[in-house]
């Protein structure tokens, strides 16, 4: 098996970057175990006159970067490791998690803009509870997870024809959901695919560090239909509004899923929408008949 690299990039002095850094590693560490190699700025081996170098060196290698946003590494970070940063942006197999940790004015760090902060809502860690700061992390761990397996899965060889393979491209659905519903939301994904429907998910086939943006409008426009996982953190979500109303703007069918009870966009609430409030009696026979119909 692969190990999978990871650096944690925090300022170095006596800091809550540090502290943060520390137990996050350890975290990974108890979760991921022997799948994945992790340093933190503080691991870093030479002299103190060298630490730019050793910072570049180690983004390098790494194939996913943690780097831990606040007011006193921002000060410090120099062009050389903002490059290094710049560059896993336009990579298609090394990744970018900035965590937000503390409030900074980072608008003219462009590797932070194009990239899709955590947590996604856009405020510091140190302002969440220590209940939501640890369903921040798990979702990272998630996403990391979902990284490592398929770092480690050889893709099936299939003979296919073109027209098969633009019949299944036509059947892509996107589906957009908080991710504090990661869960339910992979859990749609395998109840399509048994159906012969593919499920666009971003926690695995979007490359955070790129720009989330483009990369979300590509995946809308490529697909048929938007499953809008509605929720009341997907509510105040930034990211899950964008989606839903870049597909409505593009003309794209939109099935409003009302997992947990939120009073809905006026857009939203003006479609017919499916609850899936009462777990025991999910509509799951009337949301998969309503998407073949708009396929036939």
């Amino acid at each position: 098996m692969k190990k999978l690299n990871i650096y944690i990039d925090n300022y170095g002095g006596d800091s809550n970057d540090k502290d943060f850094a520390t137990k996050l590693k350890e975290r990974f560490l108890s979760v991921f175990k022997e799948e994945v190699l992790i340093k933190t700025y503080s691991d870093l081996e030479g002299s103190i006159q060298h630490w730019e170098k050793k910072t570049v060196e180690a983004i390098a290698k790494a194939d996913i970067v943690i780097p831990i946003i606040s007011p006193i590494y921002l000060e410090y970070v120099p062009p050389s490791v903002e490059n290094a940063l710049d560059e896993i942006i336009d990579s298609k197999k090394r990744y970018l998690f900035p965590i937000y940790l503390e409030q900074s004015e980072f608008g003219s760090f462009n590797w932070i803009i194009k990239s899709k902060l955590i947590p996604s809502e856009i405020i510091p860690i140190s302002d969440y509870s220590k209940a939501d700061s640890d369903k921040v992390i798990i979702n990272l761990m998630k996403t990391i997870k979902n990284i490592i397996l398929n770092l480690n899965t050889t893709p099936k060889k299939e003979n296919v024809n073109q027209e098969q393979q633009t019949n299944k491209k036509d059947k892509i659905l996107f589906i957009s959901h908080d991710h504090d519903d990661s869960d339910f939301a992979e859990l749609l994904k395998l109840r399509l695919e048994k159906k012969g429907l593919a499920g666009w998910i971003d926690s695995e086939r979007l490359k955070i560090g790129q720009d989330w943006r483009e990369e979300i409008d590509q995946g809308i426009e490529n697909s048929i239909a938007v499953i809008a996982v509605m929720t009341p953190e997907a509510r105040k979500s930034e990211y899950v509004t964008y989606e839903w109303a870049f597909a409505w703007g593009k003309g794209k069918k939109i099935f409003p899923i009302l997992l947990k009870q939120t009073p809905l966009h006026p857009r939203l609430e003006s479609l017919q929408y499916l609850d899936f409030t009462n777990k025991a009696a999910r509509p799951w026979a009337e949301l998969i008949t309503s998407i073949e119909n708009l396929i036939k």
